[in-house]
């Protein structure tokens, strides 16, 4: 119990040195579910706050990089994860700070190589639960680099097994995993999220956009009726700027071009489709699409993004508005549903038809109404 509380000191010691930015990792805790990560933070104060009081102790984990934590590299890590509650915040600072709410902090350095890593991580955290019990302690893996890649990782698909692929299920288990990528401008005028890397082909090669500065810039000329929100992404050396377009009018938004420079070469790719395929919807809202990819081209080059939601004048809103989907209303079910039900309106037509042709008899004959009939005989 001392020498955990000399750690504690010498943890206090280190973290007040050290600054501890994103992305964060925590787990352990039941209370880590209520942490919901999306293209924007969700969580409010309280809710960190409440989490941090809960917990008898915390361990922080501190790396040199934010680079993404492959599950080879940490084995250990892994299981240990899936074995318990967590969520992956992608925010640069925690929006309340654990030391104002809890005592019991430990903080350890991960400065050694992977695998030293993988165990002191795991070995860390068990001491913790040796002395708090299960379920009691707090787990939070941060970073030590200033420039955070803001890049969100969450479970796709279900395990064996396991329970489920939100990261506010418990426990989590899926081993493939997807990175979602946010991309936000500096005073959340306007912001990006997409699941998988933006591809783009020019100048014949295929460049898949990971990396990006978290400088982000959104020109905001609602007055003269267009926004861009601009990305700059870095590919082999060579930076990679798409700018893209929206256009406002009658108060409804539509995102129809991107502006791409690569090199000394700059070019405009249009949206590929239809009218009803240009992302657009009013303002305050946002637009989602996950059943198909959204395509900018001028003939020769190509950018592809992928599950994406988009929302320019965001207006300092810490989440998305409600949301536009490009799912149309008339799915292959709802299709059926409707043949069948005309199918059925035609037979009960039919019928009634066939009712109403029915005529009944407006005589009828009897024995009383007949005329005696005879022959005289000469």
């Amino acid at each position: 119990m001392k020498l955990f509380y000399l750690a504690l000191v010498l943890g206090l010691v280190t973290l007040t040195s050290a600054n501890i930015n994103g992305p964060y990792l925590l787990w352990g805790h039941a209370k880590v579910v209520n942490l919901q990560p999306a293209a924007l933070v969700e969580a409010s104060e309280s809710d960190f706050s409440d989490l941090f009081r809960d917990a008898k102790a915390i361990v922080i984990f501190v790396r040199n990089n934010t680079r993404r934590l492959e599950s080879q590299k940490y084995p250990k890590f892994h299981q240990l994860i899936k074995d318990n509650s967590w969520s992956y915040l992608p925010q640069h600072t925690l929006l309340a700070d654990p030391f104002n709410y809890n005592a019991n902090i430990e903080v350890i350095n991960l400065s050694g190589p992977v695998e030293e890593s993988d165990s002191e991580i795991v070995g860390g955290f068990a001491d913790a639960l040796s002395i708090y019990g299960e379920g009691e302690v707090l787990g939070i893996l941060a970073s030590r680099e200033e420039e955070a890649h803001f890049i969100a990782k969450r479970e796709a698909g279900e395990g064996e097994g396991d329970a489920g692929v939100s990261t506010t299920s418990s426990p989590p288990g899926p081993e493939e995993t997807e990175e979602s990528y946010i991309y936000v401008a500096s005073g959340e005028k306007a912001v990006l999220h997409v699941n998988a890397a933006p591809e783009l082909y020019i100048q014949h090669k295929n460049l898949s956009l990971k990396e990006h500065n978290k400088e982000i810039t959104f020109d905001d000329q609602r007055s003269k009726g267009y926004g861009r929100l601009s990305i700059i992404f870095k590919v082999d050396d060579e930076k990679v700027t798409l700018r893209f377009n929206f256009t406002l009018k009658y108060g409804t938004w539509a995102m129809k071009a991107v502006e791409v420079r690569y090199k000394d070469n700059e070019t405009v790719l249009q949206v590929v489709g239809r009218q009803y395929d240009v992302p657009s919807a009013p303002l305050k809202f946002s637009y989602r699409c996950s059943s198909r990819h959204l395509l900018f081209t001028n003939g020769n080059d190509t950018l592809k993004i992928k599950d994406y939601q988009v929302q320019p004048w965001l207006e300092g809103a810490l989440k998305f508005g409600d949301v536009y989907d490009c799912v149309g209303f008339t799915t292959a079910p709802i299709w059926a549903g409707v043949l069948v039900t005309l199918f059925l309106c035609g037979i009960l037509t039919i019928g009634i038809l066939a009712l109403m042709d029915i005529k009944t008899p407006n005589r009828f004959e009897s024995s009383r109404s007949k005329q005696l009939t005879f022959t005289v005989q000469e």
